[in-house]
């Protein structure tokens, strides 16, 4: 569809090998050009990819590619609910007054031997009725049960609607006499979770003619670079090679970022390639975060952000460890600045500064006025209390719409709105890396098969090993990669509730 009725061309596209035709129709000779460049209709200007982002952080290297496995070690600080309590031969409910009265002792039954003798542990009333265990506990079925009896003073016993079922207790410390004491208390261990994934391989490749390496076309072709500068390519051999590298390198994010172990609960694997092996694929970011901090929103407010920060903080992570990053859409990043300026609006009175830089009105330059005025800013931190910091990155595969394709009511994609809140960690010790395997060159391999005459990608001419009798010739990228999430439990996800 014509832009305007001045637009001389519609944009163009198609798939695979560019012929002299797709040439010819698409950059044939115009009439005096006001530029030299093609306009990119609708194309999405690339910003920080997830790959790039981890790049800062070291590789995590292993020696083949077999599965590999890291372990998780979780705390061993737990509280355990309660199956029921029993006193004077029944089982207690909610309506009992005076369980354990005057000294007298009364049952407590878990599904786990987690308490030792002479413990005290509590329940939810922490120092209004601490308990102290009366020996090791006796096993009922699976059942373990302890003999207790209150401490602290309490002579009135205990209310039953505090032993009832699910009401969870957890270990405070061992006390005993300090005339001739004996034994008492024991320590407690978890096991490591042992934790594993898989290598994701990808692989494209792109066929040339070989009488394309040296045809010039009438426009150049913008690009960009990898450090962000704009190119024109007037060599179409160029604008190949580019465009190769970019769709692969699209590819690899998409893997990080989206793949999904296709490994069944037997261990098998339910695809198969054109050689007739199975393909492999490795759970990516998403799929290692799912297991953890997951909430779906209706409304987003700095107040459900900081409760889910919050949540990831709390006597789990040091005050100068608390730093998070917030992937999103530009979408998601505007709502989040939104968020903080209904929050800090109040707190300062935006005045204009006669030549601060950093003041939100400045001068600035206008045939309009004498002295114009310029007014603008936008919150990409905010720093919570506790010393929670948190920062916004705008991906831009959140905002990408022909994978994302539920729109949102305010505007855009639902997924732009979606925050993912990454702990990354430190250099010494990230959270999440890129894997790769030890001894590749880099993680990618290149290779070309041409025929006997000539090479556009590389200008090689007069093949006496031609691949094939054909004058063309094709590039082939494949690499293995993988992600890795150390601790998941340190992840959550934001996700509006249309994604659901």
């Amino acid at each position: 569809m014509p832009l305007a009725k001045f637009q001389m061309l519609e944009a163009k596209t198609w798939k695979g090998t560019t012929s002299k035709n797709h040439l010819g129709a698409t950059f044939n000779a115009q009439p005096q050009k006001a530029a030299d460049y093609m306009i990119q209709l609708l194309a999405m200007h690339r910003g920080k990819t997830l790959e790039s982002y981890l790049s800062q952080f070291p590789t995590k290297y292993f020696d083949t590619d077999d599965e590999f496995y890291w372990e998780l070690i979780g705390s061993s600080s737990r509280n355990i609910p309660l199956v029921e309590a029993r006193y004077q031969g029944s089982t207690v409910v909610s309506t009992d007054v005076g369980v354990g009265a005057a000294g007298s002792i009364f049952d407590l039954v878990f599904e786990e031997d987690w308490f030792a003798d002479g413990n005290r542990i509590v329940g939810e009333r922490n120092e209004v009725y601490p308990i102290r265990v009366l020996g090791e506990p006796l096993q009922e079925g699976t059942n373990y049960v302890y003999a207790v009896e209150l401490m602290g003073g309490v002579t009135g016993g205990i209310p039953g609607e505090e032993l009832t079922s699910g009401k969870r207790f957890s270990v405070d410390f061992s006390p005993v006499e300090d005339t001739m004491s004996r034994e008492v208390g024991d320590v407690r261990f978890t096991a490591p979770i042992s934790m594993r994934n898989e290598w994701t391989t990808i692989r494209i490749k792109h066929k040339v003619p070989g009488n394309m390496l040296d045809r010039k076309v009438f426009m150049g072709v913008p690009a960009v670079s990898k450090d962000g500068k704009k190119m024109v390519h007037n060599m179409w051999m160029h604008h190949v090679d580019y465009v190769v590298e970019e769709t692969f390198s699209e590819e690899k994010n998409k893997a990080i970022m989206y793949s999904r172990s296709n490994r069944l609960s037997n261990g098998e694997y339910q695809n198969t390639g054109k050689s007739g092996f199975v393909i492999r694929e490795g759970d990516g970011i998403r799929a290692q975060m799912e297991v953890s901090n997951t909430v779906f929103y209706n409304k987003f407010t700095l107040a459900l952000l900081q409760d889910l920060l919050f949540n990831l903080s709390e006597s789990k992570l040091g005050y100068g460890d608390r730093f998070f990053v917030i992937r999103t859409g530009e979408r998601g990043a505007t709502q989040f600045h939104q968020a903080v300026l209904d929050t800090v609006s109040g707190w300062q009175t935006f005045n204009y500064i006669q030549g601060d830089k950093s003041a939100l009105i400045k001068n600035t330059s206008s045939p309009l006025h004498s002295n114009a005025l310029t007014a603008g800013f936008q919150f990409t931190e905010y720093l919570a209390p506790n010393n929670v910091r948190v920062k916004i990155e705008v991906d831009p595969w959140y905002d990408e719409r022909s994978r994302n394709k539920i729109p949102h009511p305010d505007g855009g994609v639902a997924e732009s709105y979606r925050y993912d809140i990454l702990y990354i960690g430190s250099t010494e010790q990230p959270n999440i890396q890129i894997a790769r395997i030890k001894g590749q060159d880099g993680e990618e391999y290149r290779g070309y098969q041409w025929g006997p005459f000539r090479n556009p990608f590389t200008g090689d001419r007069n093949n006496p090993y031609a691949s094939f009798d054909e004058d063309a010739a094709v590039i082939h990228k494949y690499c293995t990669l993988g992600a890795i999430i150390f601790d998941p439990s340190r992840t959550a996800s934001l996700i509006p509730s249309l994604l659901i």
